[in-house]
């Protein structure tokens, strides 16, 4: 499908697809600033390319057609803008192209003749410029077919034909590439080859003797064509009853098509040349043309071939017709409005964008239930006795679960929707782990009591006085009447270990007794445990150390048995 007509919104698609590209690049991509930033630049060059590109492209191909187009108007002037779609129109260029488009010595550009539009192509550099504006003259159509008049009387060097014809493959490639689609082509060739009726000023459509085909042919299917034309020509023969003037017909003809093969299809479809091939459609031989000469190549192949050698007749006098039954055979080729073209074309870059998008956001689902995922399994991973750990795990999974309560409560947000929000299946794993989470049992409570200040050296009976040391341990346990109350004793190193841990039971229990009869607590809800030197909580090789290993310590401890 060509964009190359002027109508096409080439601009208008090019600002859509920068628009959406932006789009999903800032609104659903989450890329990284630098690589959003980077190809942001990247776009907007190049629209801002494309943009520019065209622009020029019109402005140029105005300035340059508009002669073109009024002429054009001009020799077309009774044909409606439909008519123009719709009615065939074929580039002619080569040989006769006076005689083609006009009687008399003035300039015709097109003819409306025989069911079609013939444009002459004079000159081949203005072939690519003409089928362009062609194109935007018929509101973004191309033409439909590139004919090549072929007149082997005209020609007197076989050479400079040959290269005549490289000269046209390669201005027909020009063409092709700028209009982006290859236009079929076909051949008309005008040469007298009977001697009679030399006064007759037309040719009637009958008169051509022609192949086409809905496909293009090569060489060889060209030749299979060509020869079941001679067949038929030969079978008219045979009917004709010896009438002169078709069998002397008949008798050039055939080497009249061998030369149009070996000479002009050859050439046209050179498979060593570096241009693409001809798109032969069809060939069509008249019995019509300019004055032959003897030294043509034409007749320089007539004599090699047959033998034969045609008379120098006088050119034909008249109009030469188009090639009428070549129109019939056109390929049927589906041709939409600029204006349909560019809606299908937007259709596709839109949904092109919207699959980007669902990429993208499809991608960001998935981050996003993968940070989720992992934040899941290392609290599950951790210990509970970890807690500092384990915290810090929970306040992973309570920022995710934070982070998808409020897209449902605010909205999705862009980057992860696109029909591909995921969020609200992981949620309720997280609500369980979260709810899950039991902080570990508080630390027991610990209050310390130097033994000097209760207890004379190596004694176990409480101090006069020592009371006061006691009240901070009587105001905790008043102020935790649910927690068992343990008392320890601790000793230093000096004397025996035996004599210490007795020591040491002796004075948690002095201590004990003075806390029972203080707190008016029943014994039961309290324990003595004497440790003597085997817990030293200091160094007993100095005095400072030993007076700190010599102490009592009450722990508080939650009643699990509810008594």
């Amino acid at each position: 499908m060509s964009n190359s007509g002027l109508a096409y919104p080439l601009r208008s698609l090019s600002l859509f697809a920068a628009v959406l590209a932006l789009f999903v690049l800032w609104g659903i991509a989450d890329l990284p600033l630098a690589w959003a930033g980077l190809i942001t630049a990247a776009i907007l060059v190049s629209t801002a390319w494309v943009v520019l590109a065209r622009s020029m492209l019109i402005r140029r191909m105005v300035q340059r057609g508009d002669a073109v187009l009024q002429t054009l108007n001009a020799d077309t002037a009774d044909l409606t803008g439909n008519t123009r779609t719709n009615m065939p129109l074929l580039l002619i260029m080569g040989d006769g192209l006076p005689l083609l488009f006009s009687d008399d010595k003035s300039k015709v550009l097109a003819s409306v003749r025989d069911g079609a539009i013939w444009v002459r192509v004079d000159h081949l550099k203005d072939l690519a410029p003409l089928a362009l504006t062609l194109t935007r003259w018929r509101q973004g159509k191309s033409p439909d077919a590139l004919v090549l008049s072929l007149a082997p009387a005209v020609h007197a060097d076989q050479a400079a034909l040959i290269q005549e014809l490289r000269l046209i493959r390669q201005s027909c490639n020009d063409v092709w590439r700028k209009l982006g689609t290859r236009l079929p082509g076909y051949l008309a060739v005008y040469q007298r080859m009977t001697p009679l009726n030399s006064e007759k000023q037309d040719a009637t459509p009958a008169d051509w003797h022609s192949v086409s085909s809905d496909v293009a042919l090569d060489v060889h299917t060209a030749a299979v064509a060509f020869e079941a034309l001679m067949l038929a020509e030969e079978s008219c023969t045979q009917r004709a009853h010896g009438q002169k003037e078709i069998v002397w017909r008949t008798s050039s003809l055939y080497p009249l098509i061998q030369w149009t093969r070996d000479t002009a299809l050859s050439t046209l479809q050179d498979p060593h040349s570096a241009e693409s091939p001809w798109p032969l459609h069809g060939a069509a031989w008249i019995d019509l043309g300019p004055h032959s000469s003897a030294r043509s190549p034409w007749q320089h192949h007539l004599r090699h071939s047959s033998g034969l050698s045609v008379p120098a007749y006088p050119a034909s006098t008249g109009r030469w017709p188009f090639p009428r039954p070549l129109i019939t055979a056109l390929p049927r080729r589906l041709w939409l409005s600029p204006a349909v073209r560019a809606c299908a074309h937007a259709v596709v870059i839109l949904a092109a964008a919207w699959a980007l998008a669902s990429w993208c956001a499809a991608r960001n689902n998935h981050k996003l239930l993968a940070q989720a995922e992992q934040d899941l399994a290392r609290f599950v991973r951790t210990p509970a006795a970890n807690d500092a750990a384990r915290r810090d795990a929970l306040k992973a999974l309570t920022a995710d679960r934070d982070r998808l309560e409020r897209y449902q409560r605010t909205g999705i947000p862009l980057h992860l929707s696109v029909g591909m929000y995921r969020g609200a299946t992981v949620l309720p794993l997280l609500d369980t782990a979260i709810a899950s989470y039991q902080p570990p049992a508080p630390p027991p409570l610990i209050v310390t009591l130097d033994s000097m200040s209760l207890f004379a050296s190596g004694q176990a009976s409480l101090k006069p006085g020592s009371t006061r040391a006691l009240v901070a341990a009587l105001d905790l346990i008043k102020a935790n009447p649910g927690k068992h109350i343990l008392v320890a004793g601790h000793t230093d190193n000096v004397g025996s270990t035996a004599s210490n841990l007795r020591l040491s039971i002796l004075r948690a229990s002095a201590v004990r007794d003075w806390l029972t009869e203080a707190a008016g607590l029943a014994s039961s809800r309290f324990a003595i445990q004497g440790y003597g030197d085997s817990r030293p909580i200091a160094d007993n090789q100095t005095e400072d150390g030993r007076a700190i290993n010599r102490r009592v310590e009450i722990t508080l401890v939650p009643d699990l048995s509810g008594a």
